[in-house]
């Protein structure tokens, strides 16, 4: 089998490559939607069952069942070491599983790892570009390897990298981007490409507050364009921006996805409910709402009120009507509901930043 490296990680529609010897020869690629007609047929963009990788005795990921529903954006957060990149690498088809399925649109990425690359793009954590090649004249190369009209091509390129103030370096060499730049440039490969799946590892790591806004704010538009999109990740930050939902990989597991409101929830008394009144309130009101559920504390002036509560947004409103009907006179209400750190720590037992 023919092995062919390519400049800027690009596989051509040509070539025959075989990712496992190849690193390089994967890179951020989309052609044209793949019809699944007898190829099984599913209702996710990508699905794994049982998916294990083993790298000698250790097990980076471990029967993970994983899916992803068409046109959303799943975060899989997770510390480094959890198995978030070795199963980015398995879907991109770089890296065969030792076990297990996994599939993107009802593709094999084992038994049919061309036709997956097909329709999938991907941002790697690290950024890849030839040493010396310039960000323009790469986002050209890609551009010309896929479906992109040449009447568009150049405009899309030019909005791409205003989008993300890359124009002003457009003629810089690779080699002399700073970090940031250089991120940059990766996330604008996929989005010039518009793939139907669109994988990007840290896309953020070396940016900016500034720029990382920027990224995501494309990743958004690119997911409300018709792409679904999987977003790895250690930032909460970047998950509570961008997740239709979130998947928490562990030591490579899944422990739990859902919605962030949804994954909040699930933490009992996670929600701190602080209320400011007027004037000291009775021991009477304390007791009412002890009852409406909470852990309900009283602040020594009695002026002050603390609840930890499940659901703040079905508390307060009774906590209103109970203090109305008490003739207690509210001035403020301060509602902080838990964090996706907190989230970790109450499905894993582990703190996330504590984590290697």
């Amino acid at each position: 089998m023919a092995v062919v490296r390519l400049v800027d990680n690009t596989l051509p529609r040509f070539a025959n490559v075989d990712p496992a010897l190849d690193l390089s020869a994967v890179g951020s690629t989309f052609l044209s939607p793949i019809q699944t007609n007898g190829r099984f047929p599913s209702l996710f963009a990508v699905e794994t069952l049982n998916l294990s990788k083993r790298y000698g005795k250790t097990d980076a990921l471990r029967g993970l069942n994983f899916t992803v529903n068409e046109g959303e954006i799943m975060v899989i957060l997770g510390p480094n070491g959890s198995g978030k990149t070795t199963l980015l690498m398995i879907l991109c088809t770089i890296l065969k599983p030792t076990s297990g399925t996994a599939r993107v649109v009802g593709i094999d990425v084992v038994d049919e790892g061309t036709k997956v690359r097909e329709v999938m793009g991907i941002a790697f954590q690290e950024a890849r570009g030839f040493w010396r090649h310039k960000p323009s004249s790469i986002l050209k190369f890609h551009a010309s390897m896929f479906d992109i009209d040449p009447a568009k091509r150049q405009d899309l390129i030019e909005r791409t990298m205003k989008d993300l103030e890359l124009w002003e370096s457009r003629d810089k060499m690779f080699m002399h981007l700073s970090g940031g730049q250089a991120k940059r440039l990766e996330t604008a490969k996929v989005l010039i490409q518009q793939p139907k799946l669109a994988i990007f590892d840290e896309p953020t790591s070396q940016v900016d507050l500034r720029g990382k806004r920027k990224i995501w704010d494309k990743i958004r538009e690119l997911r409300d364009q018709g792409s679904t999109i999987i977003v790895a990740t250690n930032e909460v930050r970047e998950a509570e921006y961008l997740a239709d939902r979130v998947t928490i990989l562990h030591q490579g597991q899944r422990v739990v996805c859902d919605t962030i409101p949804k994954l909040k929830d699930a933490i009992a008394g996670g929600d701190i409910v602080e209320v400011d009144f007027e004037d000291p309130v009775s021991g009477k009101l304390v007791n009412d709402l002890n009852g409406l559920g909470g852990d309900v504390s009283l602040s020594s002036d009695g002026n002050q009120l603390r609840a930890k509560v499940s659901r703040a947004e079905d508390w307060v409103p009774k906590m209103t009507s109970a203090s109305y009907v008490a003739g207690a006179k509210i001035a403020s209400i301060r509602i902080t509901e838990p964090s996706l750190d907190d989230v970790f720590l109450h499905f894993t037992g582990k703190a996330l930043a504590d984590q290697p």
